[in-house]
């Protein structure tokens, strides 16, 4: 299916794929950690994996993937677009992005991941200072 968005650079088409069974698989239930997630550079490398199932259509008939932050801010042109892109994949590969996170048992598996976060994190501090006191 194709979409169009207005950009500085004019009215844009673009093409969306269809993912995978297996990819569909992944990038929904990465989307999960995606929405609760405040780590940027996995925001970052999650939304440039959706983005890349979009396509610019060009005047030719070619298509130019959004597959590189260069070709996304100089085909999209806007933080707006890029949201409304990558929604529109997420949407149009039956991922609502308003919803999808609205599960019953999200909260308690964030709630579970954060504490497997904060034991690990914990665990690393204290090795080293258990052995600092061992050693004096």
């Amino acid at each position: 299916m194709n979409i169009e968005i207005t950009t500085p650079f004019g009215v844009k088409l673009i093409a969306i794929e269809k993912f995978s069974a297996m990819d569909g698989w992944d990038l929904q239930e990465q989307f999960i950690r995606f929405a609760a997630s405040t780590d940027r550079e996995f925001r970052r490398a999650y939304t440039l994996e959706v983005l890349s199932y979009a396509k610019v259509v060009q005047e030719d008939g070619g298509e130019l993937p959004l597959s590189t932050d260069a070709l996304i801010n100089n085909h999209l042109g806007s933080w707006e677009n890029v949201r409304d892109v990558f929604e529109e994949i997420l949407s149009q590969n039956g991922i609502d992005p308003k919803k999808h996170a609205d599960r019953p048992d999200y909260w308690s598996a964030a709630g579970a991941e954060m504490a497997s976060s904060f034991l690990a994190a914990t665990s690393s501090l204290l090795g080293p200072a258990l052995n600092m006191v061992k050693t004096e």
